[in-house]
């Protein structure tokens, strides 16, 4: 498995940490370019909720094929649900949680910080 972008980041901002002292403006930089991969996985988000809206439509139009009837909603969802595109839809939806809790504990961190350069021991 390949590791996403922002994870690549998110370990070298870490490795860097460790070696020496990261400032408040670092955090922010940091922040910032992880709200940028935050923007552009909303945006896969967004085009893959409509592949898989028409997939479940198109699953909807369909006739079920063990009674001959319109196929019923929850079928349709189950079987969109078992679709490449509702894997896609269902990953780009993790990345975007685990950049918001990254960018979150960013905050966190960078708050810290800036406490302790405010008030040095």
């Amino acid at each position: 498995m390949i590791d996403p972008d922002y994870m690549i980041q998110l370990e070298k901002f870490k490795n860097d940490f460790k070696i020496a002292q990261v400032t408040g403006e670092e955090i922010g930089v940091f922040i910032m370019h992880m709200t940028s991969y935050f923007v552009r996985y909303n945006m896969k988000y967004a085009e893959a909720l409509q592949a898989v809206s028409f997939i479940k439509a198109d699953f909807q139009k369909q006739l079920d094929p063990t009674t001959g009837k319109a196929m019923s909603s929850s079928k349709a969802e189950m079987l969109a649900d078992a679709t490449p595109e509702a894997h896609e839809y269902e990953t780009v939806k993790i990345h975007i949680q685990n950049l918001e809790q990254i960018i979150n504990s960013m905050k966190s961190l960078q708050k810290g910080v800036l406490l302790g350069y405010a008030h040095p021991a």
